[in-house]
């Protein structure tokens, strides 16, 4: 089951749950960062949620009436565009004449199609994805089945409301950039990821409710040993999608802080907590944070 949180840091890259989204807290997955008179905000994010999650918290919502810029982890323009649509999706597909089944083991290919069976699906629909593609989509769908949606998630959230009200949107990369990440992922890694994901996506909902839970009070001890303890088992995996991703984006932050402009940052909530990452590698440049 652990393994499986791997998938959805990666999804989420983070069941109905109490609608905690209502209720402010004393704390969020929330930081102000400043330096001198200048200041940012640092916002954790879950990137599929609930309609019935909001509103946010006033603590979220005021740190984005406060900012002139909003920066994600990727401009997400180019996901409404439809030949970029078409391009990310080509991305997760297999060429030529290879196939699902054939990047697979024997026994991980059992495993998914008897559990895409059980979701009321051909797994002959997937037999074109590439084996972190079908992790990561499968993952999507059940999700999804659950109520949870992309365009309910806080990036898409705050990026809709950033272009109604003519804010700039800024990318710390580009969604193309994103997509090369996963296949560098070794053809084992991806086996492993795909059989883990096909064992436990039943018992999803049990674990984004914890994920969610810690998400809500800004506990990073718990998002980190949800979403980065067994992730590290994938160490390769890890640094490519995690750290060294945190320590390209810190030059951007710093710069964004000396500006002098207000910038609300979003990034995955599994970038903030541990030794590399942001708050930590923050900390390292001087400055101050503080959580709201």
């Amino acid at each position: 089951m652990q393994r499986r949180l791997f998938i959805i840091s990666v999804v989420l890259s983070l069941a109905a749950l109490v609608p905690w989204a209502v209720a402010d807290t004393a704390t969020h997955c929330l930081w102000r960062i400043s330096k001198d008179a200048n200041h940012i905000y640092l916002q954790g994010s879950v990137h599929l949620l609930k309609k019935s999650h909001y509103p946010l918290p006033d603590a979220i919502e005021n740190a984005y009436a406060d900012s002139a810029v909003l920066v994600l982890e990727a401009d997400l323009s180019a996901a409404q565009d439809p030949a970029q649509q078409m391009a990310l999706l080509k991305a997760g597909m297999l060429e030529g004449k290879a196939t699902l089944q054939g990047s697979l083991s024997k026994e991980t290919w059992a495993m998914a199609e008897k559990q895409i069976a059980e979701m009321g699906m051909n797994i002959a629909l997937f037999n074109a994805f590439k084996p972190w593609y079908f992790a990561t989509s499968i993952t999507a769908l059940r999700l999804q089945s659950l109520g949870f949606s992309a365009f309910d998630g806080i990036d898409w959230h705050f990026f809709n409301r950033a272009k109604t009200d003519g804010k700039p949107v800024v990318g710390l990369e580009t969604l193309e950039y994103q997509m090369s990440l996963f296949d560098a992922i070794s053809a084992e890694d991806q086996d492993a990821l795909v059989r883990q994901t096909m064992e436990d996506i039943a018992n999803i909902d049990e674990e984004m409710d914890a994920i969610l839970d810690a998400w809500a009070v800004g506990d990073l001890k718990a998002m980190d040993e949800s979403l980065l303890k067994n992730f590290k088992e994938y160490p390769v995996v890890y640094k490519s999608l995690v750290t060294d991703r945190n320590h390209n984006w810190i030059a951007q932050i710093v710069g964004f802080l000396e500006s002098g402009k207000v910038h609300m940052i979003v990034v995955g909530a599994g970038h903030l907590s541990g030794k590399e990452g942001l708050l930590q590698l923050l900390k390292k440049q001087g400055l101050q944070l503080k959580q709201l």
